[in-house]
């Protein structure tokens, strides 16, 4: 097991955090099932290919675009033949992670009515090491997939084969991480987030917590490991963020 994993799993706050994640998906799934009898496209958007609910203590990390605005933030991921939702929500997440020899993905998408939250996508899929490819390029890299899996579905209880395919990239960062205050002043950095909805305003409420955005395509720390930097063993999230290479290599086929 990497250092990494071992941290994860050691971490009385991460196994917190998630334990009270896991609950919260519960929650929205419950109300998701409540809602899809009123509104049936939500039959076809939750999925598992492993035993649901579980609490998964691992390293987790999202796959954001560059910039990742509010509008645009997730890596595409398409599931029979449809793109998923890329935007950022409370509660969403798109992470890649590794238990033991497989690769898994944790996908999800939300929203809210009445002051509850419900699921407009969630895809939990495990892939053997055949079936996803981790290609490591200088301090560049990929991972992609492209199966069909049986997999639950989560409003239903009827396993179905689903088509599953991504492609994420993590282009190397040195050099392409801008402060916050230079998202602020800049005027370049506004133009481009004014193209999307939201603007400025969104986009700075967003890079709050890592304090900087960046400008490539990359996989970033999920957002409980970087209030938890130090436990993971790294003094600030940009040190994390620049050492995510480090934990595909250890996971390297």
């Amino acid at each position: 097991m990497c250092e990494l994993c071992e941290r994860a799993k050691e971490s009385a706050d991460y196994k917190r955090l998630i334990e009270k994640m896991t609950e919260e998906d519960i929650n929205r799934m419950e109300f998701t099932k409540q809602m899809s009898a009123e509104v049936k496209f939500l039959e076809k958007k939750c999925y598992s290919s492993v035993k649901w609910p579980v609490k998964l203590f691992y390293p987790m990390f999202d796959a954001r675009m560059a910039y990742a605005v509010p509008s645009n933030y997730f890596q595409p991921l398409i599931v029979d033949g449809e793109r998923v939702g890329n935007n950022f929500s409370h509660g969403s997440m798109r992470s890649v992670f590794f238990l033991k020899d497989r690769l898994m993905l944790l996908s999800k998408n939300t929203n809210h009515t009445a002051g509850k939250q419900f699921f407009t996508s969630y895809v939990l899929l495990h892939l053997d090491n055949k079936e996803y490819n981790l290609k490591i390029d200088g301090d560049s890299f990929s991972i992609s997939a492209d199966v069909e899996k049986p997999m639950k579905n989560l409003m239903t209880g009827k396993t179905e084969n689903k088509k599953v395919r991504f492609n994420f990239v993590h282009t190397a960062v040195k050099g392409r991480i801008v402060t916050r205050e230079k998202v602020l002043t800049s005027a370049k950095f506004k133009n481009i987030y004014g193209k999307y909805a939201g603007g400025t305003r969104l986009r700075t409420a967003s890079i709050d917590l890592e304090g900087y955005a960046i400008t490539v395509p990359h996989v970033a720390p999920h957002p409980f490991m970087l209030q938890l930097n130090e436990e993971f063993g790294y003094e600030s999230n940009r040190q994390f963020q620049e050492h995510v290479l480090d934990y595909f290599k250890k996971h390297e086929k």
